[in-house]
């Protein structure tokens, strides 16, 4: 909440209570910023930690 209050007069209030929304959804695991991003760069979704630590110790990634 600190970096909101210090936010606040730089960027507006809507815009703070905005990211501090943001913040308690991923903090309450309702939101997955990490699946999202990939879903959005790559068009499918990420692949399991196993998956890639497979592909990459044999090299075909």
């Amino acid at each position: 909440m600190q970096q909101c209050d210090r936010l606040t007069p730089l960027v507006g209030r809507e815009f703070d209570e905005m990211l501090a929304g943001m913040d308690r959804t991923i903090a309450k695991c309702t939101e997955d910023r990490t699946t999202d991003v990939v879903r959005c760069l790559t068009g499918g979704p990420p692949h399991d930690f196993r998956t890639v630590v497979a592909r990459e110790s044999t090299g075909d990634g």
